[in-house]
């Protein structure tokens, strides 16, 4: 397997999150000294412009910052807790000016146990069109009752500026990195000639990364948590050419 490439071959690693997502992990990475170059795979676009919140509903489930940050464009209640999956979901929930927000710092199942665990038995799941999980069954059976809005969705941004194209095909994009299955579904037939024997694909998670799982990377690597934090640590232990 080849070693990482000199400190004189900086090897950026290509972002395909969301723009606004994408800036603040490439902030992050700056501070590091990381390279990155970017590619919005998807936008969100909002898909309502009025949300009814059940008068019966004791908490919010949020599965993404964006679905925080669709509700909040569309309601003013910030009363109610609020119930997020990891750290970036918490932050935007707090930003968004919720005061009660728990955090279950993992993935579908673990917001799921949070809300079985927090004694709260009408929620409201504020979501985009694509979910990872159904929390409606999952928490039924504990007598739990989850009503849910599609408030946003993930659209294609078409293919990616020259230069991103040119970086796929010789290689000089390294790590690449993926962030849901929607997005290695978009990105596989760009990677169909580039070369990537010798590059590392950073996933999000297994689902994430079965979509390009035969795409003949150097390595691939999950990141610990299905997390925001979880993958810049790992670009950051996986970045070829930068400082660490």
């Amino acid at each position: 397997m080849p070693g990482p490439a000199s400190s004189t071959d900086r090897m950026p690693v290509l972002l395909t999150r969301p723009a606004a997502q994408n800036e603040a992990v490439a902030r992050a990475l700056a501070e590091d000294g990381i390279d990155c170059a970017i590619w919005p795979l998807t936008k969100i676009v909002l898909t309502s412009d009025a949300i009814e919140i059940p008068a019966e509903t004791d908490g919010l489930l949020f599965t993404s910052a964006n679905g925080v940050r669709a509700l909040a464009s569309l309601s003013s209640d910030r009363d109610l807790p609020a119930l997020c999956v990891g750290p970036a979901t918490d932050a935007a929930a707090r930003d968004a000016g919720f005061a009660d927000v728990r955090s279950a710092d993992g993935d579908a199942q673990a917001v799921a146990a949070l809300a079985r665990g927090s004694g709260l038995k009408a929620l409201f799941h504020a979501r985009g069109a694509e979910t990872a999980g159904d929390l409606r069954t999952w928490l039924a059976s504990d007598g739990v009752t989850v009503d849910e809005a599609v408030l946003y969705r993930a659209e294609e941004t078409g293919p990616p500026t020259a230069p991103i194209a040119a970086a796929l095909l010789d290689g000089s994009l390294n790590p690449i990195t993926i962030w849901s299955p929607r997005a290695a579904e978009i990105i596989a037939p760009y990677l169909d000639d580039a070369p990537l024997g010798q590059v590392t694909l950073i996933a999000i998670s297994e689902n994430a990364a079965t979509p390009l799982s035969d795409a003949g990377w150097a390595r691939i690597i999950i990141a610990e948590h299905p997390s925001g934090n979880s993958m810049i640590a790992a670009i950051r232990r996986n970045s070829y050419g930068n400082a660490h």
